[in-house]
């Protein structure tokens, strides 16, 4: 008998050589059953083996988390998917948080862990104007503000100020809402129910958490304008620059800091603190090498009528809150300028540097492997004119790689091929590595022109039925451009992308292409599919099918098309839309599904549309714990607000900011109503940011924080952000006229409340 395991397995490799020799003359009969026996016995391998790793919390199987929680008396709360798939972390530090009960260290820690979101308790009695006594001198606690020193001016409200304030002897509590209950739905305002209006007493202990997150871009190349400028964002216009904060310390190892948030860069912070942010969170590259930290300044890169403020001679000038860079003019622009620097967002969609890897599915046995960038695919073009080349039904995969920003003109006869039964992902991928397979993580590419996807005429079986749609899928691309779907019946899936609203950015943060479309085409049948994607209008005919999910459709304004037909004037496709935010009007053949979305949708005076949201077959389909004008035309409601038309204005969803590229981008604001807060079928709050489970967090730190109060405390939730800021930047205007711009899909300014002219901001 041989001892010398051998293919395939322990247990058959055992056997006499004779008898494996004789079962391969014979087909692989007794192999074929030793597998199933070895199958079998490597399940009770694993089974012994677990039953040892679920003694203990960290590598216990998940359905024994409870059962170990239950013999320390852990009470569970939310599951958030933030933190983890389970309660793993929480119940692990179980323990730990009682033993230091009542502690700041503690009260931070818990928070942390049942919100999956930075946050930070702060004792607010510390901050109180108090008679000093000279047995406790604190020279730094000042009762008045140095006007000459602006860090005491900055973050006033936020948990880092450095004011002292009289005492406010309000509650910072949320009222007890349950010995008077409010009617439903309720329409009170979020904030009302996390914290109180008073923060600055003795018994106050404030817990802030962060609603966003910082994400990195790693040696990507910027948008340039000429004249030694450039914008980091690959789509051009401002964009608010993050700190990247340092890896989590261990549980219970300190408090959180400062620099441990994911805030934006303030130019003052930048400008005294450089080597905090540079090359830590921020770091600029010429032609491939490291731009010295003494070479860079801090600048307010506002444009003014006069233009931009002039630059030191040979320095490069940074602006973080715009996210812009200008160089002096003696300073030399490098051909190839790169930069690694962060971002904040809230939710891991459009396209972003986040792991897609459970997201994007290779198609099976690929006749096309293509890298762009390589010898042999030196450009997009090259690999989609291969691709059009191979037999219908072929499969292939075309790799974008890392941060890389691309012109593209992928339109006529360049435009992709979809053939009967093909497959084809177009994709960014890390490609560091040599060689090595690419990862579907930490690349995010920017392809700038024009695309078309055309499905070709699909060829008849011997039953006379048409033969099954070939298929091309996008992820983790930036699109700024234009995508068209032509042909006969592609199907065309779009998934954690950006279909940039406007196309581009102007200077100002504007939209170069305002209410234009990011996806249209004239195709007969095709079937388009988004999944965490932010675009802008959709202009597809009556006879495609459109499916939205954890999407953000956004057209400028409430009042412009968002969804509609080839002329965004007309019934667009078949609409099926969950947990989604569209900012606009929808006009649809079809509305099969619409849920958990908000309809962000308004009517100008005299306008053409009988409808904000209108479905012209209202017989079939549904629209569930939606909020949408009451006044829609839509196929039968359940739970929908509002309820009615007199409840309208009260029931109305609040934003942090409507534009494009700010961190807070379709956030719902503290000024929300609750109704619309928890107003999704699972509890959680309506529109894109359901995908977060942000609600849930929340609730976590409210039911948590009590139970490790101090006697007599009481604390108050604070959300960052959760005020929405003034929006866009002043306009000059001649002396006594009030002027705007209308966007292109105003009628006749209809969505104004008043008419421009002299004195019209007196009335």
């Amino acid at each position: 008998m041989s001892t010398t395991p051998q293919s395939p397995g322990p247990i058959y490799s055992l056997l006499p050589a004779v008898f494996r020799t004789r079962d391969a003359q014979q087909g692989g009969q007794l192999e074929a059953f030793f597998q199933v026996l070895e199958a079998q016995a490597a399940i009770v391998r694993q089974n012994v083996w677990q039953l040892y790793n679920d003694q203990f919390i960290e590598t216990c199987a998940p359905w024994v988390i409870p059962y170990i929680g239950e013999l320390i008396g852990f009470d569970p709360v939310y599951t958030v998917a933030l933190v983890s798939a389970d309660s793993r972390a929480e119940v692990a530090n179980t323990i730990g948080y009682r033993r230091r009960k009542g502690t700041l260290l503690a009260m931070e820690q818990v928070t942390h862990d049942v919100s999956g979101r930075t946050t930070i308790a702060v004792e607010e009695f510390e901050r109180l104007i108090t008679t000093l006594s000279l047995r406790d001198v604190r020279p730094h606690h000042a009762d008045t503000a140095d006007i000459r020193d602006g860090n005491d001016l900055r973050d006033q409200e936020g948990p880092f100020t450095r004011l002292n304030r009289s005492v406010d002897v309000r509650r910072i509590g949320p009222p007890n809402r349950v010995a008077l209950p409010a009617p439903l739905p309720d329409a009170t305002p979020l904030e009302i129910t996390l914290h109180g209006p008073g923060r600055f007493n003795v018994p106050d202990i404030a817990v802030w958490m962060w609603r966003w997150k910082s994400r990195q871009i790693t040696d990507a190349p910027l948008f340039r304008l000429g004249g030694g400028g450039f914008f980091f964002s690959s789509v051009g216009g401002p964009m608010p620059l993050f700190q990247q904060p340092p890896p989590p310390p261990a549980p219970f190892a300190r408090l959180m800091t400062e620099m441990d948030a994911p805030e934006p860069i303030l130019r003052r912070d930048f400008a005294l603190r450089m080597a905090d942010f540079y090359p830590s969170s921020l770091e600029l590259f010429e032609n491939g090498d490291p731009v010295d930290v003494s070479r860079i300044v801090c600048a307010n890169l506002t444009e003014t009528p006069k233009g931009l403020c002039r630059v030191a001679n040979g320095k490069i000038a940074i602006d973080p809150e715009l996210g812009r860079i200008q160089y002096a003019a003696d300073v030399k622009v490098p051909d190839d300028l790169r930069a690694t620097y962060s971002y904040g967002a809230s939710a891991a969609m459009g396209g972003g540097p986040y792991d897609r890897t459970a997201y994007v599915t290779p198609p099976a046995n690929p006749v096309l492997t293509a890298v762009v960038g390589t010898a042999a695919y030196p450009t997009l073009q090259a690999a989609v004119a291969k691709w059009n080349s191979l037999p219908t039904g072929s499969a292939g995969i075309i790799v974008l790689p890392n941060y890389e920003s691309l012109a593209v003109d992928l339109t006529g006869p360049l435009a992709i091929h979809v053939s009967s039964q093909c497959q084809l992902l177009i994709a960014a991928a890390d490609v560091t590595q040599q060689g090595a397979p690419p990862e579907w993580n930490q690349s995010r590419v920017t392809l700038r022109g024009e695309i078309e996807v055309l499905g070709l005429p699909l060829p008849h079986l011997e039953d006379g039925l048409a033969a099954p749609v070939g298929q091309v899928q996008f992820s983790g691309i930036v699109f700024a451009g234009e995508m068209r779907v032509l042909g006969d019946s592609p199907c065309v899936q779009i998934a954690d992308c950006t279909l940039t609203p406007g196309r581009l950015r102007t200077n100002l943060g504007e939209a170069s292409f305002p209410g234009e479309a990011s996806l249209s085409g004239s195709a007969i049948g095709a079937c388009v599919g988004m999944t965490r994607v932010i675009m802008g209008p959709v202009a597809l005919p009556a006879n495609c099918s459109l499916r939205i999910v954890d999407s953000i459709v956004d057209a400028g304004s409430p009042f412009c098309p968002a969804i509609a037909g080839t002329d965004l004037a007309s019934a667009g496709a078949v609409l099926h839309i969950e947990d989604s935010t569209v900012i606009g009007r929808v006009w649809t053949e079809q509305m099969s599904l619409a849920s958990n979305t908000i309809f962000q949708s308004r009517l100008g005076r005299r306008d053409p549309w009988k409808a904000a949201v209108w479905a012209n077959r209202r017989q079939t389909g549904c629209v569930r714990f939606s909020s949408l004008p009451f006044a829609s035309i839509v196929p039968r409601r359940y739970e929908c607000l509002p309820p009615d038309a007199a409840s309208e204005g009260a029931l109305l969803p609040q934003f942090i900011s409507l534009r494009f590229g700010e961190p807070g981008y379709c956030m719902l604001s503290g000024d929300a109503p609750l109704a619309i807060w928890k107003g999704a079928d699972n509890g959680s709050q309506m529109g894109v940011f359901q995908q977060i489970q942000e609600t849930e967090a929340v609730t976590n730190i409210q039911i948590r924080s009590a139970e490790y109060l101090p006697a007599n405390l009481e604390h108050g939730v604070f959300l960052i952000p959760s005020r929405p800021r003034v929006e866009g930047l002043p306009v000059t205007t001649p002396y006594g006229y009030a002027t705007r711009n209308v966007p292109r899909c105003s009628v006749e300014g209809e969505e104004l409340d008043e008419a421009p002219g002299i004195g019209t901001g007196l009335l």
